[in-house]
């Protein structure tokens, strides 16, 4: 008995001497800001980036993502695939606790995972569950529960795909678990509007206080975290416009804020406040309409290519705090094939590969068997390195030949050019006169198997987003094995032969990468967001 008191205060003096390694001080409060407050706080509704900012610190999902964009544990401790790669069986972390004391358990897993495939959940995430065994019988009605996800024992869930499904992991990540004891006695059709939206009961390292709508939420130190407590006890969002939430960061009113491009000048002059840049996983391309010949040309694409200034978008629009792109990857993406060759500004390159086609300039515009290179080129509204930069590529593409009349419009009205519909108001297929050209930015997931439904002749509209119309059968094909390959030196290999492929043959023109900004006093140490978000290390904050 007195070797075990002893061993048992070993591991207690251990633990404690960990977490005070990890964190030099225990408590406090920290305030952070953001733009916009949640809609609500159930992350399987349609979440918001606000929401999931909120939602991440209550709630686990099964698997979660490292810095380089491969998975590690959350909820589960160990994870294995079958031999026939078609079925992963997850491993909970033994003792964890939803916030209300209850144990968690593996059919809080299977609960969550059915919920989002029930006929009548409408919020938004059944795509990520429909490739398990069973889920479209379910879905339909058919069946009275789904096939490929078994519970085998309160720490241990299982489930199997009709194929093997490379994705599985990332789809993991993306599904916060909810708790079966609070939300199996609410309706699924209910969710959305239901009082746990404003009061959510999870399992992550902080607890939820209250939520003053307009104002703040105020959150709590989960101190019998799985994972180890947070360092802080207390932490508090902020919400407000970004011109007020970064004044009130360099007053020292809050202790962390995004800061937008034009005022990190005031940033920088001021002494308590650490300015932090990070690349993101989105970027800025031009979209072609492949259905027009004139585009469907690859000269075309590629003069385009070689004659749009994208160091002058990223310097003059930017201000400095973006970088080029030239492949559908950017180089904080694990796919990024580091051979690419990068896409040059060269306007006489330009004006040579459409004299080598034979577009001949007469007038200042090129033309070719009576077709003349003149294009309309939708943007956005609301962004305004996109309504400058439209301007800015109008101008080089003129200075080759290339006649652009620029349209701007809201997003939503743009989407109905993307994904157009009949008569009577049924979505069809785009034709070659919808649109010609459309900038956009677009946000890759960490796992790119979502670009199947963008450039396979299968995603063309109504039943994808190919916007674009490519339907080369060897970028495809590629993809299709990306999905079906659980090696992960195999898919980079492959995801880097389609980045390559995309560089050459452009049909997104790819434009820049924006990085985010963020402010933090210096008070509030280990501050340290990257491109999996601001809260990744929120554990390990602590104020001096």
């Amino acid at each position: 008995m007195r070797h075990l008191l002893t061993l048992s205060a070993a591991l207690v003096l251990a633990s404690a001497s960990a977490q005070t390694a990890a964190c030099p001080k225990i408590g406090g409060t920290a305030t952070i800001a953001q733009n916009s407050e949640p809609g609500n706080l159930n992350p399987l509704i349609f979440p918001t980036t606000y929401d999931t900012n909120i939602e991440e610190l209550v709630f686990n999902a099964l698997v979660k993502p490292t810095a380089d964009l491969d998975y590690q544990a959350d909820l589960a401790q160990s994870w294995t695939f079958s031999a026939d790669k078609k079925t992963i069986t997850f491993k909970l972390q033994p003792g964890v606790k939803w916030h209300d004391g209850q144990a968690l358990t593996a059919r809080d897993v299977a609960f969550t995972l059915t919920a989002i495939a029930s006929p009548k959940y409408n919020g938004g995430a059944y795509s990520q569950v429909e490739v398990i065994t069973g889920a479209g019988a379910y879905h339909d009605g058919k069946a009275k529960s789904i096939s490929g996800i078994k519970v085998i024992d309160d720490r241990t869930v299982a489930v199997t795909t009709d194929k093997v499904y490379a994705p599985i992991l990332a789809t993991m990540a993306g599904i916060m678990i909810l708790p079966q004891h609070i939300y199996g006695k609410i309706p699924v059709e209910n969710w959305q509007k239901d009082a746990t939206n404003r009061n959510p009961v999870g399992s992550g390292p902080f607890k939820f206080k209250q939520f003053r709508s307009g104002e703040l939420i105020e959150l709590e130190a989960n101190k019998t975290y799985f994972a180890g407590r947070p360092c802080l006890d207390r932490l508090i969002v902020r919400f407000g416009d970004a011109n007020t939430m970064l004044a009130a960061l360099v007053k020292g009113e809050v202790d962390a804020a995004p800061v937008p491009v034009p005022s990190v000048a005031s940033v920088k002059s001021s002494p308590n406040v650490k300015l932090t840049v990070v690349d993101q996983l989105s970027f800025d391309y031009v979209g072609t309409n492949l259905r027009n010949p004139l585009l469907a040309d690859p000269a075309v694409r590629t003069a385009m290519a070689y004659a749009i200034n994208r160091k002058a978008i990223v310097s003059g629009l930017m201000s400095g705090y973006g970088n080029v792109v030239d492949t559908l990857f950017p180089k904080s993406h694990w796919a990024y094939p580091a051979n690419v060759k990068a896409i040059p500004y060269d306007p006489a390159l330009a004006q040579k590969t459409l004299d080598d086609a034979g577009w001949k300039m007469s007038g200042g515009v090129r033309s070719k068997g009576g077709k003349t290179l003149k294009f309309r080129m939708f943007y956005t509204t609301g962004n305004p390195v996109r309504e400058r930069g439209a301007a800015l590529i109008q101008a080089n593409l003129r200075q080759i030949g290339i006649q652009v009349d620029l349209q701007s419009m809201d997003f939503p009205t743009l989407v109905t050019f993307l994904l157009p519909k009949d008569g009577k108001g049924q979505p069809r297929a785009v034709n070659a006169s919808d649109f010609d050209l459309f900038i956009l930015g677009f946000g890759i997931e960490r796992d790119p198997s979502e670009y199947l439904s963008y450039f396979t002749a299968e995603g063309q509209p109504p039943n994808g987003y190919n916007f674009t119309g490519y339907t080369n059968s060897a970028g495809g094909n590629l993809l299709v094995k990306g999905q079906e390959t659980v090696n992960q030196a195999t898919r980079k290999s492959l995801y880097n032969q389609f980045g390559l492929m995309m560089r050459d043959q452009l049909p997104w023109i790819p434009l820049t990468q924006a990085q985010a900004l963020y402010g933090n006093q210096t008070k509030l140490h280990n501050f340290a967001p990257d491109i999996r978000g601001v809260n990744v290390n929120v554990t390990r904050w602590w104020v001096q």
